[in-house]
């Protein structure tokens, strides 16, 4: 009941300020909105009549019937500005005094109007003479009528002016003293209702606290005992279901809590398997290379070699093995760089069309030897040079650990051809390098982006390679994806948005 008596006398109050402000805000409405737009109108009104008096003086001075011209097509673009000026403040005036002016500026607009018309007809056929002595003699005289009844205009506006604002004033006053007066009381009211509805909730809001502490505490077994006829019993029946959502909460994140290290932990093996796999294959590939050069060596020491051809050949073996374990620590080494410099982004603008040119350029010692075409956007290499620059921002280096992986897979696999596509679409680079080699089954395509994965038979490499192409699409905010079906090659398209 109490607080049912505040709010009515809150709802008496708030009506009555609104019935306040809403008067000011009458005053003020006419005064800014309709006083002070008629004032801009007049004087936009008084500054068209003056330029066109300039532009009709231009007229008779202008030294050829082009300039005539343009200066009469500007005086027919303000004369449009001027009517609809004019319409708009005789939509708003009200007071006789201020209807009285307004056919004077009718009347002297259209009495200076009709002589400039003789003036610029006099203008445009060259009798510059005779318009100069019209514009002395008689149309100054008239101007000056229509500038005189606009600033008599501009005059008025502004002791309206001068006359709201003096009774917004004192009716400001008069409604801020009521306001005032009115407000003292309503807070003298609400200091004894908030007096009288403070001890009642004192109590029951003590008892809240202490058990909300507990609550705090983690003590879950806490019961708030609550009355619902009450704002306070609903506040607390609320805790005690705060309470069970809070145990409730608790089981579900302990049930995730075990589903994610569950989670992590098949993670964790799947990598170690591949890790392992992966540490078999470098074992493997490094293996192979040092078989021949340890067998031939010894046979050399041993002195098995019958003539200076078998130990040519020996050596040549040799020579080749030692070849081949070198391309493959460096091969491991490159990836193992790169993938270590994934975790540092260095933007600059850079142009990615000779990027590609060179990068595709250092391939093509292998794609000749194993009779591959290779071409960009169509061209083949002789004409590499007429592909046109493109403007990319990103980092430099990570672009070229993209573009490099990518073409040297498709070299790695490819029968004949290999195709790499480069353009801008949309405010964004796209990217596509296909090749024409055994293709890829549909259950690796999102596997070939892991980390060490390698698909069974797949020729040497670290699997590594593809995992940081896509860590550098990933920096970059942008996709890949591939399309690929066994014995139909493959085209992994990527697409970089712009910075």
């Amino acid at each position: 009941m109490v607080i049912a008596i505040f709010c009515f006398l809150m709802i008496i109050l708030a009506g009555i300020d609104y019935l306040g402000i809403k008067k000011i805000n009458n005053i003020q409405k006419k005064l800014i909105t309709e006083t002070y737009v008629k004032v801009e109108l007049v004087q936009d009104m008084r500054f068209l009549a003056r330029h066109k008096a300039v532009l009709v003086r231009n007229i008779l001075m202008m030294p050829n019937q082009a300039a005539r011209e343009y200066e009469l097509q500007r005086m027919r673009e303000e004369k449009q500005q001027y009517l609809a000026a004019h319409l708009k403040l005789a939509s708003l005036v009200e007071s006789p005094e201020e209807k009285a002016i307004l056919d004077k500026i009718v009347n002297g607009e259209k009495e200076t109007n009709l002589l400039w018309d003789k003036i610029i007809q006099y203008g445009m056929n060259g009798d510059i003479d005779q318009g100069t002595k019209l514009l002395v003699s008689e149309v100054r005289s008239r101007q000056w009528g229509w500038l005189d009844s606009l600033n008599e205009m501009v005059g008025l506006q502004k002791e309206y002016v001068r006359t709201n604002h003096a009774d917004d004033i004192a009716t400001t006053s008069r409604i801020n003293v009521i306001l005032i007066v009115i407000n003292l009381l309503a807070i003298g009211i609400g200091l004894f209702l908030s007096i009288a509805i403070s001890r009642s909730i004192t109590e029951p809001l003590q008892d809240f606290s202490r058990k909300v502490e507990k609550i705090a505490q983690g003590d879950l077994s806490v019961q708030v005992d609550y009355d619902t006829r009450n704002e306070i019993g609903l506040l607390g029946k609320n805790i005690n279901r705060m309470v069970k959502m809070r145990k409730k909460n608790l089981e579900e994140l302990e049930a995730y809590r075990l589903h994610l290290e569950e989670l992590v932990g098949q993670r964790t093996e799947e990598l170690s398997r591949q890790r392992e796999k992966f540490i078999s294959v470098l074992i493997h590939d490094l293996k192979g290379p040092l078989t021949p050069i340890l067998g031939f060596t010894k046979r050399l020491i041993a002195g098995k070699a019958k003539s200076v051809k078998d130990t040519l050949t020996y050596l040549h073996t040799i020579e080749e093995s030692s070849k081949q374990l070198l391309e493959t620590i460096e091969k491991i080494s490159k990836d193992l760089h790169e993938k270590s410099t994934l975790n540092v982004f260095h933007p600059e603008r850079f142009d990615i069309s000779n990027l590609t040119r060179t990068i595709a350029g250092r391939f093509i010692p292998k794609t000749e030897d194993r009779k591959i075409t290779l071409q960009i956007n169509g061209l083949e290499k002789g004409n590499w040079q007429k592909l046109d620059p493109l403007l990319f921002d990103g980092d430099l280096s990570q672009i070229k650990t993209l573009i490099e992986n990518l073409v040297g897979n498709a070299v790695k696999y490819a029968g004949s051809r290999i195709q790499l596509e480069l353009w801008k679409a949309d405010n964004k680079l796209h990217l596509n390098v296909t090749d024409d080699g055994p293709g890829i089954a549909k259950e690796y395509h999102e596997k070939i982006f892991e980390q060490y994965f390698q698909i069974p038979g797949s020729k040497h490499g670290t699997g590594i390679g593809l995992y940081s192409v896509v860590k550098v699409v990933e920096n970059h905010q942008g996709n890949i994806s591939v399309d690929s079906l066994p014995n139909k090659g493959s085209c992994f398209r990527v697409v970089l948005p712009f910075i």
